[in-house]
């Protein structure tokens, strides 16, 4: 499947609205979806280093796919290739830029019976330097975190504070 269309069908995902029905009070979920990405270091004699990102607790109504966008600082930048990958198996891994974000799309969009995410390592996250290399400390910011359920809930509650990850360039 295309980026772009990766894209699109998680907007989809995430915008369905349910079938009709119910009429009851909304279940809440007991935590809500969260990330924490692991701080890197890109040494004197290497090109890149690697953030992994990994699910740090899911709600009750677990996602079976989410969406963030990372922000990288004018010092960091993204491989042409190989910019992700996935640190278990995920059916789906896809990430392009929008705008000035980099935005990624990881889990299952494709089966009926998809399998719900658990916390632990999701993908990891390819970056270097920019030309010309400047050495410092750099602050890599994931936000916008979205989740869609298999039901096609709308929403997976999801903690919306942005996270940080630090890379040290040397």
């Amino acid at each position: 499947m295309h980026r772009g269309d990766m894209l699109a069908l998680m907007t989809l995902v995430l915008t369905a609205c349910g079938g009709g029905g119910g009429g009851g009070p909304a279940v809440q979920p007991s935590t809500t979806l969260r990330l924490g990405v692991a701080d890197a270091e890109i040494g004197t004699g290497a090109n890149e280093a690697e953030l992994v990102v990994r699910l740090t607790t899911v709600p009750t109504v677990a996602p079976t796919l989410l969406e963030v966008a990372i922000e990288l600082p004018s010092a960091l930048v993204l491989p042409a290739t190989g910019r992700l990958a996935a640190a278990t198996g995920l059916t789906n891994l896809d990430g392009d830029f929008v705008g000035n974000r980099f935005v990624v799309l990881c889990g299952d969009a494709q089966n009926a019976n998809a399998t719900s995410l658990q916390p632990g390592d999701l993908f990891r996250l390819r970056v270097q330097p920019a030309s010309p290399r400047v050495p410092g400390t750099y602050t890599v910011r994931f936000l916008n975190l979205r989740g869609a359920s298999r039901d096609g809930t709308a929403t997976v509650d999801a903690d919306t504070t942005p996270i940080t990850a630090t890379v040290v360039v040397r």
